[in-house]
């Protein structure tokens, strides 16, 4: 239901709000009368935010920094009643704007020809008072800026492309904020490699390199302890091998029944078979590095992170970007008038045909 809305009149608002402002030089609080021609908000203001040792007229003016010129401008007038009727005449008014901040709020300027003061009322709805305009704030001057139109006519369909407006660049905001957001994730993910160690941390050769040699020929001789790691001349496994052997020739040298002088004979004369066999039996046990594939596996887990963390990131974006998308689309539809269940079967509508696409992929 659309609600009527019509002008203000100033010969009926006016007079009893003038009436009631001298008394701020003389009264600590506002009188009776002009608590109900005020809005529930400003209303609320004078009853509890009343400082004893102030003047109440500064609080009818929102701008802190306009107030004392109000009480100013207020102290200067001359509020002279009519000698007829009692009442204080107000004069011309010079003109009369409108501006809507929203579907619920509607704002009327009255800029009057012989007061140094702009009163500014706002449509109030419901509550016990029922419909009407109530005094919003006092200026000391009018404002002059162009949200403010000739007609409510005028300032609803103003009030529409302001909201049109409001909406796109809502939404051109947030696609930019996100698009910075994950290039800002991605700049922070280049920089980890420069807060990298250029050089591979090695092992030390020795437990004993940390302490200072006493001198030259002491540090030189601690080579003389040191079994290379790639030497196959160890004196720890041959004393090992040596045992081993020792104890297999003592226990097969029992199970022996009798002398093989031809097993001798074919090895006194062709030593060189002997000698091929020997070395066909030994083992050269030889350190075998092992390959260094910690660094691959490091490598591996930090760019299966890198993908999850890029995922999550491009999910949460096109989740943020639905949603934002459906906001402006639902408050374009509310700015030209359609209701929400209109709104709602053109989205379920336009869901059900993305069935089609899921046939064809």
């Amino acid at each position: 239901m659309v609600e009527l809305i019509y002008p203000p009149d100033p010969q009926a608002l006016l007079p009893p709000i003038l009436a009631c402002l001298p008394t701020a030089f003389a009264a600590v609080r506002p009188p009776p009368a002009l608590l109900p021609l005020l809005t529930p908000i400003l209303r609320q203001r004078l009853q509890l935010s009343l400082d004893p040792r102030g003047n109440w007229l500064t609080l009818l003016c929102w701008d802190p920094s306009l107030a004392e010129t109000l009480k100013d401008h207020v102290e200067n007038s001359v509020f002279d009643p009519h000698p007829v009727s009692g009442e204080i005449e107000i004069g011309d008014v010079r003109s009369m704007t409108y501006k809507r901040l929203d579907d619920e709020t509607l704002k009327c300027q009255l800029s009057l020809e012989e007061w140094n003061f702009t009163p500014i009322f706002l449509w109030c709805s419901g509550g016990d008072e029922g419909h009407g305009w109530k005094l919003a704030e006092i200026l000391p001057g009018p404002e002059r800026d162009d949200s403010w139109a000739a007609s409510i006519a005028k300032a609803n369909e103003s009030a529409k492309d302001r909201i049109v407006d409001e909406a796109l660049q809502e939404a051109d905001a947030a696609q930019s904020g996100r698009g910075e957001s994950l290039s800002r994730a991605e700049d922070d993910y280049w920089a980890q490699y420069d807060q990298a160690p250029s050089e591979t941390p090695t092992q030390q050769a020795s437990a004993a390199t940390g302490q200072q040699p006493a001198s030259d020929a002491d540090y030189y001789a601690r080579y003389a302890k040191v079994q290379p790691a790639l030497d196959n001349d160890d004196p720890d496994e041959e004393v090992a091998k040596t045992t081993e052997s020792t104890l297999r020739e003592h226990s097969s040298g029992q199970d022996q029944r009798g002398y093989q002088p031809s097993r001798d004979r074919v090895e006194e004369t062709d030593g060189t078979v002997g000698a091929d066999k020997t070395d066909t039996n030994v083992k050269v046990l030889q350190p075998v590095p092992d390959s260094p594939r910690s660094r691959e596996s490091i490598d591996a887990i930090a760019r299966l992170e890198d993908k999850a963390e890029r995922y999550n990131a491009s999910e949460m974006g096109i989740r943020q970007h639905i949603s934002t998308s459906m906001k402006s689309m639902y408050r374009l539809a509310k700015s030209v008038g359609m209701e929400r269940d209109e709104f709602e079967r053109i989205v379920h509508r336009e869901l059900e045909t993305l069935s089609i696409f899921d046939r064809d992929d």
